[in-house]
């Protein structure tokens, strides 16, 4: 990846069970988890159930312990991600992967939630020429990019294509 004006940056990334993890060479390390749903209490890391430390049905503040893992006999509690009523999805002595499942909580607030929805709408590009005159082909700009996407490399300048789009967007 290009930065400024003459630096390069390698950008290594790891498909992961709760995500994508970029690490950046030399600066910092970046989560990007798939989904986010604070109602579904997941695994962080591989793992035995040693106990629930909430009964199945009681209540959770967000940030309380809820459920001690083994790993490497280090025994760590895992904190629940919002307050709630937590439904038990496994056993103890049960072994868990990254990202398993090991509860469900019925959120106290659900409106405090922020739900991820699919795009309905459309996406209708009017651009305008460089002069100000003429439409520019739409479908030929958004073909460009998303092959840019998807992996090909451009025959014109990336940046100049990404950047006609952006002025191309509705507002």
């Amino acid at each position: 990846v290009s930065v400024g004006d003459n630096k390069t940056m390698t950008i290594f990334g790891t498909e992961e069970a709760l995500g994508l993890r970029l690490r950046m060479e030399g600066t910092a390390t970046i989560m990007l988890p798939t989904l986010y749903d604070p109602s579904e209490l997941r695994s962080e890391f591989n793992g035995k159930i040693v106990r629930y430390l909430q009964d199945d049905g009681a209540m959770v503040k967000e940030g309380q312990s809820y459920v001690e893992l083994e790993a490497m006999k280090m025994i760590m509690p895992v904190k629940a991600t919002a307050a709630g009523r937590i439904t038990h999805t496994r056993g103890a002595g049960s072994i868990v992967g990254a990202g398993e499942l090991l509860g469900a909580l019925e959120l106290a607030d659900p409106t405090q939630v922020k739900k991820i929805v699919p795009f309905e709408g459309d996406f209708a590009l009017k651009a305008v020429a460089d002069g100000g005159k003429e439409e520019t082909d739409n479908a030929d700009l958004m073909s460009r990019v998303q092959l840019m996407l998807d992996g090909y490399a451009p025959q014109q300048d990336p940046a100049s294509t990404v950047q006609k789009l952006f002025r191309a967007a509705p507002p």
